[in-house]
């Protein structure tokens, strides 16, 4: 096996070779790459707490509330509290058209989702700032309306609550979304977690609520997407900002 590998922006990492513990404390730095960049950071710090993947790829896992990497070895085997701990960080570098434009792809619907009201904002409904958010919801009646003109059955999953998401923005000075968060429906009421002595951690609840949040660092052509439970939303500006220091900060460490 080839100790060193190249990505197609000329970015070249050195690869872990033979058995990895995950368990290992302190944890050794492993190299990752993100476009041109290259990322070096402690192995707990990644999803499977080893390292990239065989081809490169690789995820981050934070621990929420404390945005700390999970111990190492913790997350060999996640539970239903760990799962709903996992803070989930994944960047990708945009070199094939302008990193904002990839953001605005988030929010504007295809040429033939113009008229779906779960594709655009246009065709949600805006309500009072939440969080520092300007929430655009699902437009449930006018969602099933819309698949029910088009055969959909009343009991199909793409009419329930549960399959469609709120959207929230920010903006910035000039007016222009910087961060686009598509969360569980309103709908969906309970939050699937509770606290613990600090610790949240599944609740009996049967349902989870997620968060997909998407931002961009223009900088370094890189848009990141974190997953986290639509309970951390209060959450979202340290989330984005945490997001964003830790990968700025691993960039070119040795």
């Amino acid at each position: 096996m080839e100790l060193t590998q190249t990505n197609a922006q000329g970015c070249t990492r050195q690869r872990s070779v033979g058995p990895q513990d995950p368990h290992a404390d302190p944890a050794p730095l492993k190299q990752a790459c993100v476009g041109p960049y290259l990322l070096a950071l402690p192995q707990n710090y990644f999803d499977n707490q080893i390292g990239t993947e065989h081809d490169g790829s690789f995820a981050l896992a934070l621990e929420y509330p404390s945005l700390q990497p999970f111990k190492p070895g913790a997350r060999r085997t996640v539970n239903k509290d760990i799962f709903a701990q996992t803070l989930s960080i994944n960047y990708s570098y945009v070199d094939r058209i302008d990193v904002r434009q990839s953001l605005r792809n988030a929010y504007t619907p295809m040429a033939f989702e113009q008229d779906d009201p779960a594709a655009s904002l246009a065709l949600r409904l805006q309500g009072e700032d939440v969080h520092g958010l300007a929430p655009y919801y699902a437009d449930m009646e006018r969602i099933r309306g819309y698949r029910r003109a088009r055969g959909l059955a009343e009991n199909a999953p793409g009419m329930q609550d549960r399959s469609h998401r709120d959207w929230y923005v920010a903006r910035d000075r000039n007016g222009d979304i910087q961060t686009i968060i598509k969360c569980t429906s309103r709908g969906v009421t309970e939050s699937g977690v509770r606290f613990s002595e600090g610790r949240m951690i599944r609740s009996g609840e049967r349902e989870l609520p997620e968060c997909d949040h998407f931002f961009i660092l223009p900088e370094y052509r890189i848009r990141a997407r974190v997953t986290y439970v639509r309970a951390a939303l209060k959450d979202w500006h340290r989330i984005e900002q945490r997001a964003g220091e830790l990968l700025v900060g691993s960039i070119g460490k040795k």
